[in-house]
C-alpha cells in the first residue's frame, strides 16, 4: 500500500505522486508517515522532507507551512520547496549569506522596519540554514 502525496507551493502543485513513506519536519520534531497513519494536521517547519520509495530516497528542503494526513492521502502546503538532488550548493551558500545580511540590517534598523518583515526575514534565514544542513548530509 502506498501514500498519495501532493505538495503545493505558491507557484502551484510542485509534486504529486505515490510514496511508501514520508518524513516531515514539524514544530514538535520529525514524523514519519506510513500507510494507514492516524489523521493529523501539523505545522511544517523549515527542514528536510524525505520521500521514500523502495530503495530510493528523495530529499527536499521545505519552508514553513502545513501538512495534513487523512487516510493514505498526505497534503503539504509550503512557501518553498527545493529538490536537493538538483540543488546548486554554491547558490544556496550565497542565498544564505544574503538572507543573513538582510536580517542583520533589519535588526539594526528595527524602528524603521515592520515587525512582520523582520519575521519574514527570520523565516527566510531558517529556510536557507535548513538547505545548508541538508546539503551537508
Amino acid at each position: 500500500m502506498k501514500l498519495s502525496l501532493k505538495i503545493i507551493t505558491p507557484s502551484g502543485i510542485d509534486f504529486e505522486g505515490e510514496v511508501d513513506s514520508i518524513v516531515i519536519p514539524t514544530e514538535i520534531g520529525e514524523i514519519e508517515v506510513l500507510p494507514e497513519h492516524r489523521p493529523i494536521i501539523t505545522i511544517l517547519v523549515p527542514g528536510g522532507l524525505v520521500l521514500k520509495n523502495a530503495e530510493k530516497r528523495d530529499i527536499y528542503a521545505v519552508d514553513q507551512g502545513f501538512a495534513r494526513v487523512s487516510g493514505n492521502v498526505v497534503s503539504i502546503i509550503t512557501d518553498e520547496l527545493l529538490n536537493m538532488n538538483k540543488a546548486d550548493f554554491g547558490e544556496i551558500e550565497q542565498a544564505t549569506r544574503r538572507a543573513e545580511q538582510a536580517l542583520e540590517d533589519a535588526r539594526n534598523n528595527r524602528s524603521a522596519m515592520d515587525p512582520m518583515e523582520v519575521e519574514r526575514l527570520e523565516a527566510k534565514v531558517r529556510y536557507q540554514m535548513a538547505k545548508k544542513l541538508i546539503c551537508k548530509h
